[in-house]
């Protein structure tokens, strides 16, 4: 199988999956703290808490961006830029 039936394989599989995943309700305020928190010691999180993180991408403080692509958590923090205006 060449490389470009795969990458078209694995995007197929990527929308149908996306399509079959639960609505969540979107994450509160606490439970991103959380989820920051539990990131920044090692912890490990679940499938469900990563997957309502890449749906949503939240913005803590204005300054620190939460995303999350291929099962691992992201966070980029953008001194002196506040995201929540942008």
């Amino acid at each position: 199988m060449t490389a470009a039936i795969r990458r078209r394989i694995r995007d197929l599989e990527a929308a149908f999956a996306s399509a079959l995943i639960p609505d969540y309700p979107p994450l509160t305020c606490s439970e991103i703290l959380d989820i920051e928190r539990r990131a920044r010691a090692g912890e490990t999180l679940s499938s469900t808490e990563l997957s309502r993180v890449e749906r949503q991408n939240p913005i803590i403080d204005g300054e620190l961006l939460m995303t999350c692509y291929g099962g691992r958590l992201f966070l980029k923090r953008y001194i002196g830029v506040d995201l929540a205006e942008a």
